[in-house]
């Protein structure tokens, strides 16, 4: 695997990944890994069978009969295009549950690891600097303050046509930030040897010059 064309890109939920990876790879000509609508894809497959989160054996006979990919931008589950399914607060909720549980998460690394043997390759998520890919050549870990986070969340829900009050989403998301840093498997954090950006107080463009200052 060819790791010094590898850009990982890591931070909690709402701090910017998807946009910031999205537009850096389409910079460079890279291709874009989305491992965040993967977990989504397996919480959604497990949710439409009505599996049980904590059903290890369930989950594994799921995974071995399921099949995940991209077509552009759009994840598709047994060739099911299911992008506009999973950017809701249940699937968010559900995705955190099944990153949680090893054997949906072995799966997925091995699928994100075959997908990085060509390089070439943006792969935002939680863990990609520190377990998917730790020889990457560039690192980052992307973030932003709780309160700055619901705030972009609020916007993006509500220009979906969806209503929900900022106290709601910043409970949504420190609960999950507590969940993805807390949890026994690859658990939310930077890497050692990754360059983090505060986006608070920044725009997408701001964080793309840092980025592309670096690589």
């Amino acid at each position: 695997m060819d790791h010094l064309n590898i850009i990982t890109i890591d931070g909690p939920a709402g701090a910017g990944k998807s946009t910031v990876s999205r537009e850096l790879a389409r910079r460079l000509g890279f291709r874009y890994l989305d491992t965040g609508a993967m977990y989504r894809g397996v919480a959604w497959a497990a949710r439409r069978k009505g599996l049980d989160i904590r059903d290890k054996k369930a989950l594994s006979e799921l995974c071995n009969d399921l099949r995940l990919g991209f077509s552009g931008d759009r994840i598709l589950v047994n060739g099911q295009d299911v992008s506009s399914f999973i950017r809701t607060p249940e699937m968010d909720r559900l995705s955190s549950e099944v990153s949680n549980v090893d054997v949906v998460r072995q799966y997925l690394t091995e699928i994100q690891r075959e997908l990085g043997r060509e390089g070439y390759l943006v792969a935002e998520g939680r863990d990609m600097g520190t377990v998917v890919f730790p020889q990457a050549a560039h690192k980052f870990f992307l973030t932003a303050s709780a309160e700055e986070r619901a705030q972009r969340r609020k916007m993006q829900t509500e220009y979906q046509g969806k209503e929900i009050t900022h106290e709601e989403i910043l409970a949504q998301i420190e609960a999950r930030d507590l969940a993805d840093s807390t949890r026994s498997i690859a658990p939310l954090q930077a890497a050692l040897d990754c360059i983090v950006i505060d986006s608070s107080d920044l725009t997408v463009e701001d964080v793309l010059e840092k980025i592309l200052s670096e690589i």
